[in-house]
């Protein structure tokens, strides 16, 4: 895809996160308890955002959270509403990311922060933007006393020992939308970010942005897995190795 498509493709992307703005009636239904969960919303979003597309790249596949998951070298890899539970409670927090892998590397990586109506995406080899301005600075390199970390709840239940990894930094975060915490990490807003539970397209989109942004990330399973797994986004290496000593 040139830059004119991608254009035409985030303004796309825009005019299908309308509707998720606007105050109406959820069908809401739990998929595996009563923290996962799905709306109509999602099934529809996912649905345009299929067909367009086709357009784009005729013929392709897709890996959904609502759809059928068909890996192969060329395909999508959408989550049509990433932080569900943010935007049923109308909260701020949900994004619609999709991110586009050829040869079986992720290439392009779109997050569109809804709420909020504001684009970041990113191409390989050519630079994180948000909107239409480029990300220019530099991620800072913090000492772990200084740094402040997103992780949900849930993590630190699986994970108790980061409690004390928690005592060591300068404060933790949870923001329930995958994603965007990937995106503030990429940013140097927060400093690392981790959880035990995301599946390809809870990061795959962000994850573009972040490695544009010359940020890192570890996987424990295969980096498309469709099943929960262990994900890490960080500024360095050292952070990611540090972090691992409190799994």
């Amino acid at each position: 895809m040139d830059t004119k498509e991608i254009r035409e493709l985030l303004q796309k992307v825009r005019e299908i996160g309308e509707p998720l703005k606007q105050d109406k009636e959820l069908q809401v239904q739990s998929k595996n308890g009563i923290q996962d969960l799905v709306t109509d919303m999602d099934k529809n979003t996912e649905k345009k955002l299929r067909e367009v597309l086709q357009t784009f790249t005729p013929g392709c596949t897709f890996i959904g959270e609502e759809g059928n998951q068909v890996i192969s070298d060329s395909m999508w890899i959408i989550d049509p509403i990433d932080g569900t539970t943010n935007f049923i409670n109308a909260q701020e927090g949900y994004a619609i990311c999709l991110a586009y892998v050829k040869d079986k590397q992720p290439i392009l990586g779109i997050v569109y922060d809804v709420a909020e109506d504001t684009m970041y995406w990113a191409y390989k080899g050519k630079g994180a933007f948000i909107n239409n301005e480029k990300v220019e600075k530099e991620l800072p390199k913090r000492p772990l006393s200084q740094c402040v970390w997103e992780a949900s709840l849930n993590t630190l239940l699986v994970f108790p020992k980061l409690i004390d990894l928690f005592q060591q930094t300068r404060g933790h975060r949870s923001r329930g939308c995958c994603s965007l915490s990937v995106i503030s990490t990429a940013l140097g807003k927060t400093d690392f970010y981790l959880t035990e539970q995301a599946k390809c397209w809870d990061y795959a989109a962000a994850d573009v942005f972040l490695k544009e942004c010359q940020g890192i990330s570890w996987c424990k399973k295969d980096y498309f897995s469709c099943e929960p797994n262990l994900y890490i986004a960080a500024h360095t290496q050292e952070v990611i190795e540090t972090i691992k000593e409190y799994l």
